[in-house]
């Protein structure tokens, strides 16, 4: 092997072992934000120690872990796919995510200190508890690919031991604890109840069904199985399972399956199993770079990531596994999701991105249907929040019509690094050229033969002051989309040679749409709208990210895009953490690493402890969207081209990344050690023409793998190699 190439062997554990999660003396925050009193009681926040919680999960099922009380510990146990079954108007937005209940672990004597480490290698948590009697040592885990949490304990002492208890939830929206309830609620399905069932303790919610005119039926459940089982005198462990069932009440004996089937197993092949499953996950890429704060976080969120959203599970929504009182129990269409997914296509840990597809085809008779009320037979739409399973547009409708177009924006990024033919022929095609359907049904045509779009929303943006969402003429947000499906569409007809007989309509609209909407200021909101109040969102500068549909290559063009960026965000009051996570992305975009850097930065201030993220209540997207900032400085492949460390700051002299994606299905690894580029290393999975920018400086050397390639430098800097399926090249 040439010194050129990756060596990508990695001492994985030790690697991981640095970025671990570490709480040398855990304390207690005594209890709830924001405590309120209300005319009918007291309302809750989340808790403080919510902030500070070490969390775990396997995509599915999951739960933070965190100080109950000075003396109680609590595992907040939660499910993505646990949803009431009916809407609350005027409290809800969509039918929402509920809770489900917590486990208890009390010490039997007092604690004097205690310890806590997530351990990122192991996808575990272990902790110690000091006692005058001794010393407490616990360790917790959700299995990889059972829907299992274990937690095991040895004592020092066999009087130093601790008891275990369930409290479950009212299987409610946590956004009763943000309004004003008056009347109090009659529709709400009855509370848990518990029981023993073949020796294992059970509690089961049941939910209701809303039949019309104020008729609920019983429809599904969510049960939670335990038992603990004593090893000896001093060790102890306790089985925890979670499952759901949309139709009936199977999910108790899939609860009480899970917990046998676990019981029955050997501990070591037990854990092995789990831990040999977050190996291979990591293993999909490596990156380490001088700036040891962010390398840190990134990792943080690769565990996350895979703790939150699962191949054949649900879509990632506002919560995750960590639901607690949040006022977004729900899945968020106008930036939430999209969010979410958009770091895994660089970080080549696709598997995770099919829980979006899946979501997507399994509700495209709901997407249909959603465009209906506006009249549209032949659409898709998605409206600002539904629930994770049916994408109903339910309450209200915000006419924020790029809200889908933006998602399958996130599908055309995954077709693009796998080069997955018929991901693009039997999937994104149909569903872009429908949701185009539902723009071409509203356009407008104005005297001078120019289109217009009327009545759609900038997502959240108070067009008049403090309303959200008013519909407006010639949104950007909806223009900006609207280019970009129609090109893409455009650009997978002629690929797949389709011959779409709405292939001259969609060139129509792209020689014939309207300019985007620009002032002094820069880019607008839309037509007659300025953007002149603060706000967290980037809607309306979709045109530079994420669609790149302009460049700054003109001085001109480039001038306008910074004052956009400058004006958007200086107008204090309303950002919030993605604000800053979107303006790194442009400016890596521009190809400034040291301006990304600093908005990056500008996260900090927004996160919690435990790097998890809220705005009123916990939402998860903020912080996993930081990973795709980093991704933007070391590689971007849009436009045609692949740039690799377009952005690096100044600040990180040593980069090294292996194994990311690119677009073209091309893997990528590449050093940078002193500021310089030591080697490039690419690899062609499809055989796909390549353009890059390598930014190595004046010379280009390679070194070819199996087969002869041909390199062409077409513009300074810009090189044409074209790599046979599954050939390499190294660049230096």
């Amino acid at each position: 092997m040439s010194n050129k190439e990756p060596n990508k062997t990695i001492n994985w554990e030790s690697f991981l072992s640095q970025h671990d999660m570490i709480w040398d003396q855990v304390t207690y925050k005594d209890g709830y934000y924001g405590l309120e009193e209300r005319k009918h009681g007291l309302k809750r926040r989340y808790r403080k120690e919510w902030e500070e919680g070490a969390f775990i999960g396997n995509g599915m099922m999951g739960a933070m872990i965190y100080k109950e009380s000075p003396q109680v510990w609590r595992w907040e146990l939660g499910r993505n796919d646990v949803i009431a079954h009916n809407f609350l108007e005027g409290i809800d937005w969509a039918v929402p995510r509920v809770p489900i209940g917590d486990i208890i672990m009390t010490p039997s004597k007092p604690i004097i200190k205690e310890t806590m480490r997530l351990h990122l290698w192991d996808a575990s948590v272990t902790g110690t508890m000091e006692t005058h009697m001794g010393h407490i040592h616990w360790r917790s885990f959700n299995h990889a690919t059972e829907d299992v949490i274990i937690i095991e304990v040895e004592t020092s002492h066999q009087q130093n031991s601790v008891s275990f208890g369930l409290r479950p939830e009212h299987g409610i929206s946590p956004r009763i604890q943000y309004v004003e309830i008056n009347p109090p609620l009659v529709s709400l399905p009855p509370k848990p109840v518990q029981y023993v069932m073949d020796d294992i303790q059970v509690s089961v919610q049941t939910f209701i069904k809303d039949e019309g005119h104020d008729t609920y039926t019983e429809e599904g459940a969510c049960a939670i199985a335990w038992k603990e089982v004593e090893q000896s005198e001093t060790h102890k462990i306790l089985y925890v399972s979670v499952t759901n069932s949309r139709y009936d009440q199977s999910a108790v004996q899939e609860a009480l399956e899970n917990l046998k089937k676990a019981m029955l197993s050997d501990m070591h092949d037990y854990t092995t199993s789990h831990c040999d499953w977050w190996h291979d996950y990591y293993a999909s890429s490596y990156v380490s770079f001088s700036d040891k704060k962010w390398e840190q976080f990134y990792w943080i969120q690769m565990y996350k990531l895979a703790c939150a959203m699962k191949e054949d599970g649900v879509v990632l929504d506002s919560q995750g596994p960590w639901l607690t009182i949040t006022p977004w129990p729900t899945t968020v269409w106008n930036l939430n999701v999209q969010l979410c997914y958009a770091s895994l296509y660089t970080s080549n840990r696709l598997k995770l991105g099919y829980s979006l597809i899946h979501t997507l085809k399994a509700n495209k008779e709901v997407l249909i249907n959603n465009a209906k009320p506006m009249g549209i037979d032949d659409g898709m739409y998605v409206s600002r929040a539904t629930n994770p399973i049916d994408l109903y547009a339910l309450w209200p409708d915000t006419r924020e019509l790029g809200n889908l177009t933006w998602v399958l924006h996130n599908i055309w990024r995954h077709y693009q690094v796998t080069m997955d033919k018929a991901l693009l022929k039997d999937f994104l095609f149909p569903y872009l050229k429908a949701n185009m359907n539902a723009y071409l049904h509203l356009m407008i045509k104005g005297e001078d033969g120019t289109y217009h779009i009327p009545d759609t929303s900038s997502p959240e943006y108070p067009s008049i002051p403090q309303v959200n969402c008013y519909p407006i003429m010639d949104c950007n947000y909806t223009l900006a989309l609207c280019k970009w499906g129609c090109q893409t569409l455009l650009e997978i007809n002629k690929e797949l040679d389709l011959q779409d007989t709405l292939a001259e309509k969609w060139q129509d609209v792209l020689d014939h749409l309207t300019d985007y909407p620009i002032n002094e200021n820069g880019y607008m909101v839309g037509a007659d709208v300025p953007f002149d109040v603060s706000h967290r969102h980037y809607s309306h500068l979709f045109m530079i990210y994420p669609l790149h549909l302009v460049n700054g290559n003109e001085p001109a063009e480039k001038a306008l895009m910074e004052k956009s960026i400058s004006h958007w965000l200086g107008f204090k009051g309303a950002l919030q953490g993605y604000t800053y996570t979107g303006a790194a992305n442009m400016a890596a975009y521009m190809q400034d690493g040291n301006k990304a850097l600093e908005y990056l930065n500008g996260l900090d201030a927004y996160l919690c402890p435990n790097t998890m993220y809220a705005e009123k209540g916990p939402v998860i997207e903020t912080p996993l969207s930081a990973t795709e900032s980093i991704h933007y400085m070391l590689l971007q492949s849009h436009s045609g081209r692949v740039d690799v460390f377009p952005a690096v700051p100044d600040a990180w002299e040593d980069v090294e990344f292996h194994d990311f994606r690119a677009a073209g299905a091309f893997e990528v690894s590449a050093k940078r050690e002193k500021g310089h580029v030591d080697y490039i290393h690419i690899k062609s999975l499809a055989g796909s023409p390549l353009r890059i920018k390598p930014h190595l400086g004046r010379t280009l050397n390679y070194q070819e793998g199996k087969y002869p390639c041909s390199v062409t430098e077409i513009e300074e800097g810009v090189f044409d190699i074209q790599l046979q399926k599954g050939d390499s090249i190294t660049l230096y």
